[in-house]
């Protein structure tokens, strides 16, 4: 894999964020649910991603949003 700073490539991020717009308000557990096992073994990161460059959320009760 590679690309990102953070090694999360664009392409894995950008398919995160896509997952995040379409389901907003749900929390790491509820997306990850809905995901295929190879998807689900690069969320995690692909989300800490996500949450470090500002381009998703989360609010104090552990629900995503997207910014």
């Amino acid at each position: 894999m590679g690309g990102g700073v953070d090694g999360v490539s664009p392409f894995l991020r950008r398919k995160a964020l896509r997952h995040v717009q379409a389901n907003p308000g749900r929390t790491a557990d509820e997306l990850m649910e809905m995901l295929s096992a190879y998807d689900r073994s690069l969320f995690g990161g692909a989300l800490r991603s996500l949450r470090e460059c500002r381009q998703a959320r989360v609010d104090a009760d552990g629900r995503i949003w997207p910014a």
